[in-house]
């Protein structure tokens, strides 16, 4: 949690600016229409500006920011499987309802969301893939929302995930039920000024716990700050600690059952596409900084071959970024699915201390026995201390 006052909720090991400093990721701040949100390499902000809108949770790519609130809009969330069915039967609604619409004017069974620009066009997709036909009811008031979440006339917060979202099951399975943009205006001054409060989610704090927490923990910052990583080439967060993107997983989970469904073969436009030329080194700063696991290396003592994995990948773009030789050249479409071997590199053990290592070109064409990097440091700096002290005596 950000802040103890606040119910946005952030796991700093998905977040990626703080996991690297090449996780040059501020989606959250650019999505955030009231400018609550700053980002740096060492820490989230969230200041007293923020609504609890959730727009920041639908543009993080990781899910590091999260509603509790929210839940309900996964597949595995009653509500989802409720409305799962067959093709043959009828698809059973979903109404999604902005939070600011009083209880008694809201359609019947609806959901209540804080904005729906905080819906996922994941969110719709596994809906709609579990035989929901997904209404979000647009209610004539996003364009005066004093949230600021409308953007510019006539956009509406959820146009984009609807648009996506509708491109996605357009192209994998026409028949699939497609989320609606319903609109049935309400009169303007039934709209509440300010956005209500959440519904209670988890045990409310006292006034001590509040204060405590706010003392051990002050807004935006945790009681152990990560340190962004430095110039010994290690991420701030170990690789145990990635994990796959929930929104991608969602995607493509929703998207593949109505492709099995369908008999319909998934787009290549969703799939991402790598391509690794000879510049390649093995310092595997690529494969430690990906926050998803879309890169592995299998090593068998042999060769090193680097894996990639497009249903993983994100295309954040932190191992272009990071690579020291540019080696890297990443494409957000046109990919294959499953994992590939995009480079090899042959492995030999070091002459001196055994190692197995990856050889340069030079070592490579030569027969001879040769070093790892770490021996042939210290060969040179043998040579030089003895060349320092002998002249150039052998």
């Amino acid at each position: 949690m950000l802040r103890a006052d606040k119910p946005l909720l952030h796991e700093e090991g998905a977040c990626l600016p703080l996991r690297s400093r090449h996780g040059q990721c501020r989606a959250c701040a650019s999505a955030c229409p009231a400018q609550a949100l700053e980002v740096s390499l060492a820490e989230v902000t969230l200041g007293d500006a923020c609504t609890g809108c959730g727009q920041c949770t639908a543009a993080c790519p990781t899910e590091a920011l999260s509603l509790p609130e929210l839940a309900f809009l996964s597949p595995a969330a009653p509500q989802a499987e409720a409305g799962r069915s067959s093709p043959a039967q009828p698809a059973v609604p979903v109404i999604l309802e902005c939070r600011k619409v009083p209880a008694d004017l809201r359609a019947p069974a609806s959901q209540e969301v804080p904005c729906l620009g905080a819906v996922r066009a994941s969110h719709l997709v596994a809906l709609s893939a579990g035989g929901s036909a997904v209404q979000l009811m647009d209610r004539g008031w996003c364009e005066t929302c004093d949230m600021g979440c409308h953007g510019e006339a006539p956009h509406h917060p959820a146009q984009a995930a609807l648009d996506l979202a509708t491109l996605w099951l357009e192209a994998v399975d026409a028949a699939a039920a497609a989320p609606q943009l319903v609109r049935e205006p309400l009169p303007a001054e039934r709209c509440p000024q300010l956005l209500p409060p959440a519904p209670e989610t988890a045990e409310k704090l006292d006034r001590r716990s509040f204060f405590r927490q706010a003392l051990e923990r002050p807004a935006g910052r945790s009681t152990a700050v990560s340190t962004p990583m430095g110039g010994d080439g290690k991420a701030a967060y170990p690789a145990d600690r990635r994990q796959a993107s929930p929104d991608r997983q969602r995607l493509l989970t929703g998207l593949g059952s109505l492709a099995e469904r369908s008999g319909n073969e998934l787009p290549s436009e969703l799939y991402p596409q790598m391509h690794v030329n000879a510049t390649c080194c093995d310092q595997r700063l690529c494969v430690a900084l990906c926050p998803t696991a879309a890169l592995t290396v299998r090593d068998n003592g042999i060769g090193a071959h680097l894996q990639f994995s497009s249903e993983s990948c994100i295309a954040c773009g932190t191992c272009v970024r990071a690579c020291p030789t540019g080696a890297i050249q990443l494409a957000p479409t046109g990919g294959r699915r499953g994992a590939q071997t995009v480079f090899s590199h042959v492995r030999r053990p070091c002459a001196s201390c055994g190692d197995v290592y990856t050889p340069d070109a030079a070592q490579l064409e030569s027969e001879a026995p040769s070093l790892c990097p770490s021996c042939a440091k210290s060969q040179r700096f043998m040579d030089d201390a003895r060349k320092q002290l002998f002249g150039g005596l052998n």
